[in-house]
């Protein structure tokens, strides 16, 4: 907290900016057990989620890619089946992709506008996240990262980290981002 200290302490106008947008991240990061999503909606709403679920899967496409696929949702849900979200329920979804040689570990990752894997092999480690509320869906634009900091690939294990997910807007798309912690528990395998 010697950051927050000399944002105190200073008061020039480009050091008192970086220091609220330090603090902001700080308060996001320890908010508890929610995640903080600023929904690309059109006006950048922000929305709290709660997790009722929280899962996570893993898939190994040979010669193609790793996928981890981290699922949040204010509402029942399961592995086993899709639940549409209800009108008020909020659904969130992290993909990481990982090339085909290079397993997941702790580490950070960086966020990437959604889009298809791609068709190849994949070349390097990247995310992309998507949310639902009611019947609307949201992509989110490239920006900021995921960091995992334990990545268990036992049946049951676990999978934790930060969501540090932030495109400011840029004119055209408005603001978008995730800050809070996650544990999601491995799908059972078959």
């Amino acid at each position: 907290m010697a950051l927050a200290a000399a944002c105190r302490a200073r008061s020039t106008r480009g050091l008192t900016v970086a220091c609220s947008l330090f603090l902001a991240a700080c308060r996001a990061g320890n908010a508890g057990t929610g995640v903080d999503l600023l929904i690309p909606d059109g006006v950048g709403r922000r929305v709290e989620l709660v997790p009722q679920t929280a899962f996570a899967e893993y898939v190994e496409l040979p010669e193609l890619r790793r996928e981890l696929r981290i699922t949040l949702a204010s509402y029942s849900l399961s592995c086993d089946h899709y639940v549409a979200p209800g009108p008020d329920d909020v659904l969130f979804v992290l993909t990481l992709t990982a090339p085909a040689a290079e397993p997941f570990h702790p580490g950070t990752y960086p966020l990437e506008s959604a889009e298809m894997p791609d068709a190849g092999p994949t070349k390097r480690a990247k995310g992309f996240a998507v949310a639902r509320q009611g019947g609307r869906g949201f992509d989110f634009p490239s920006g900021g990262a995921v960091e995992l900091r334990s990545v268990e690939f036992t049946p049951g294990g676990l999978v934790s980290g930060m969501l540090a997910l932030e495109f400011p807007g840029d004119g055209s798309r408005p603001p978008a981002g995730a800050h809070g912690k996650f544990e999601a528990h491995l799908c059972r395998g078959e």
